[in-house]
């Protein structure tokens, strides 16, 4: 698990289930049992979660540490966990649902993509607007936004299903972002980094402020140093999407003709 997610497991998370049962925060062997338990079960209710925290048998995934958890589906069940023990009735909901934590994480990265677009783009999220209007409309209807998206469905797996909608829209949104680095036509204010060849992936992404996963990043982090630190992302921050809430209709992505006001910094 990252950084981030064991200072929400430690200081949110699991407070608050605390306050909920009755529980002791300082109690660690409690923690990790009730986080072991929420990663064996595959779809538990309070009820069952509870009897099986108090039973006397074993869980079948055994952490030696919170630091065992993975920073995908072991978080998401956790955290979807001790939500339900907390009486949340949101993260309830997110309990045996993988799809949530899958698309949150799936935003994440069209963020990203949106920041290293805006080097190429004036208007990235309006363009963002548009490609969801022409991937999914038809599916979908004439006002489809990001929101209305899900994760839900497999990709490439030995059953043959298809990619989820956020999946298919992840892949073009990088297609787009790689091809329009290639066509290296940079927007101000960054056309002072206008060169005769194309920026690096690593190049764009350390302009972009967004993580760059290079084997040159990799061995910086691998001494102790860190090429950059993006912020971490506000969860469900709709905000990061704002033009692409409202419909696109009659604006042109290319010519930028639409009655939308868009603040000068696109993010």
């Amino acid at each position: 698990m990252t950084e981030g997610q064991r200072i929400a497991l430690q200081s949110k998370w699991w407070p608050a289930a605390c306050r909920a049962q009755g529980w002791k925060t300082s109690d660690r062997d409690l923690r990790l049992r009730v986080c072991m338990w929420a990663c064996s079960l595959t779809d538990p209710t309070q009820l069952s979660l509870l009897e099986a925290i108090n039973s006397d048998r074993q869980p079948e995934r055994w952490l030696e540490s919170t630091n065992d958890l993975d920073n995908g589906e072991d978080v998401d069940r956790v955290k979807a966990c001790l939500g339900m023990l907390a009486d949340s009735v949101k993260l309830t909901e997110e309990v045996g649902q993988p799809q949530f934590g899958s698309a949150r994480r799936k935003w994440d990265v069209i963020r990203d993509h949106l920041k290293c677009l805006a080097l190429y783009e004036p208007h990235p999220r309006r363009f963002l607007a548009h490609l969801i209007q022409d991937m999914f409309s038809a599916k979908l209807g004439p006002d489809i936004t990001i929101k209305e998206l899900t994760d839900v469905g497999g990709f490439g797996d030995s059953k043959g299903r298809k990619p989820s909608d956020l999946q298919r829209l992840v892949m073009r949104l990088a297609q787009i972002v790689n091809d329009k680095r290639n066509e290296n036509r940079l927007v101000p204010p960054y056309t002072h980094l206008q060169g005769a060849a194309e920026l690096t992936i690593h190049e764009m992404k350390i302009t972009a402020g967004v993580f760059c996963d290079c084997r040159f990043c990799n061995v910086l982090r691998a001494r102790g140093e860190t090429p950059i630190v993006p912020p971490l992302p506000v969860e469900e921050n709709w905000a990061d999407f704002d033009p692409e809430l409202e419909t696109a209709n009659g604006a042109d992505p290319e010519l930028g003709n639409t009655q939308m006001e868009e603040a000068e910094n696109p993010f």
